[in-house]
């Protein structure tokens, strides 16, 4: 009875929430308090597949999502973006039945890879896909390897393991375990670097032995090819790897298959990669027809990027939060593009709580910009992050400081080329700035 209760306020208050633009974790948590670990009460008829992980999850659970729906399954997913136990738990209770029968082929859960160790007390997952773990809001996560040690914490029998084989950090969940994993990665190609060019590398040294660990190409931050001379650690051979990469036109090569891909940055490869290695191994798919729907997706669902045409030229806003290892990304992606450009930052205080931590400016390589036309600033750590390029030894001259939304026009105009809008705290405070934007 509890269990039915729960589900009939859990979607009443989830139908009100919609109509006011809110509502996507409050109604998952008010049900669990309710029915307490209602989440183990639940019947899955498919299999539930977790995607966690510092960067990518939100894209590559919507491909994932995506790729099996094209492919004619049924799937539940927490598109919406809440990804701890109340927003999952909305989610699941929205797509079961009355008695609490979650009849989907497939249930793709994005989950904060805190909280992946509190979910598998309820429900077992088939899958776990883990993208990759990098330096994010310090404040909020300490360092990767306090994340990995919690991650750990929920490995379970009989679930299989996605791992990032670029990755030295997160394959480390695969030590000591007996469960099945599968490795993806990505080839050297012409944006790999010889040295490591992001702001931050939590991987200098062998987890294993602590000496030194060797590169021989970085993609970013630490993912990349290593080996530790040493004791013989290593990037682990790939079961899916894409290679022969043909960024003029969006096309690269998983497993010797060609596909194209919407969007051109080295970590949307990535997220395609990882997505076609969960696809194969849960559906049985062949890759092929993975690939083929992998093609159509629209990266705009995610809500972090969007083209949109601003005093007459393109404009691209590539949205992130407070994390280093996305924003480097952002970077990379703005620099990679011809001239002329114009970068415009939005800076503002932490997500939610509003604290006014500037210290992940510190870990981005700022430095990258020196060579952009135009960058401009705006947002409540405007000055901060002026101060920040000051330090990067960016030319000042090219450098706007925008004090107000309304401002944004006559700055732009003083600007030419393309307009590449990247923020540090997404889904924050930037919607004055954003619906001046598209006003323009």
């Amino acid at each position: 009875m509890r269990l039915f209760i729960a589900i009939c306020v859990c979607r009443m208050l989830y139908f009100v929430g919609r109509l006011v633009g809110k509502g996507t974790a409050k109604p998952g948590d008010i049900a669990r308090m309710i029915c307490p670990n209602l989440l183990k009460k639940l019947k899955f008829s498919g299999k539930v597949i977790c995607i966690t992980g510092t960067n990518g999850k939100t894209t590559t659970s919507n491909m994932v999502t995506h790729i099996l729906r094209e492919n004619g399954f049924s799937v539940i997913n927490n598109s919406f973006g809440s990804n701890m136990l109340g927003g999952i738990t909305t989610a699941l209770l929205n797509g079961c039945t009355f008695k609490g029968e979650v009849k989907a082929d497939f249930s793709v859960l994005e989950i904060d890879e805190r909280w992946l160790r509190f979910f598998v007390k309820e429900v077992t997952p088939d899958y776990v896909l883990l993208t990759n773990l990098l330096r994010d809001q310090i404040v909020r996560n300490c360092c990767p390897e306090i994340v990995l040690e919690k991650i750990k914490l929920g490995v379970t029998p009989g679930t299989t393991y996605i791992l990032n084989a670029n990755d030295p950090v997160s394959q480390q969940v695969s030590w000591g375990i007996e469960n099945p994993v599968v490795w993806f990665a990505l080839g050297k190609n012409e944006r790999s670097t010889d040295e490591c060019r992001s702001g931050t590398n939590d991987a200098k040294v062998c987890p294993k032995c602590m000496h030194k660990l060797s590169y021989d190409y970085y993609h970013y931050n630490h993912i990349g090819s290593f080996r530790c001379e040493n004791c013989g650690f290593e990037t682990p051979k790939a079961d899916f790897i894409g290679t022969d990469f043909d960024f003029e036109n969006g096309k690269f090569l998983i497993n010797g298959k060609e596909t194209k891909i919407t969007f051109d940055a080295t970590y949307f490869m990535f997220n395609t990669v990882a997505a076609a290695a969960v696809c194969c191994s849960a559906s049985g798919l062949e890759l092929e027809k993975v690939l083929s729907s992998a093609e159509n997706f629209d990266i705009g669902v995610t809500k972090r990027y969007e083209e949109l045409s601003v005093l007459g030229r393109k404009c691209q806003l590539i949205l992130t939060k407070q994390n280093p290892a996305s924003i480097d990304q952002s970077v990379e992606f703005v620099t990679d593009k011809e001239g002329p450009r114009t970068l415009m930052i939005i800076s503002n205080n932490m997500f939610h709580t509003e604290r006014k931590d500037v210290l992940f400016m510190y870990d981005v390589a700022y430095e990258n910009l020196k060579d952009v036309e135009h960058i401009v600033v705006v947002g409540k750590r405007r000055y901060d992050m002026a101060v920040r390029l000051k330090l990067a030894d960016i030319d000042m001259s090219r450098v706007q400081i925008c004090d107000k939304a309304e401002d944004l026009r006559s700055c732009l105009e003083k600007t030419e080329g393309n307009i590449y809008v990247m923020t540090s705290s997404v889904f924050s405070n930037e919607d004055k700035v954003l619906e001046e934007l598209r006003r323009l």
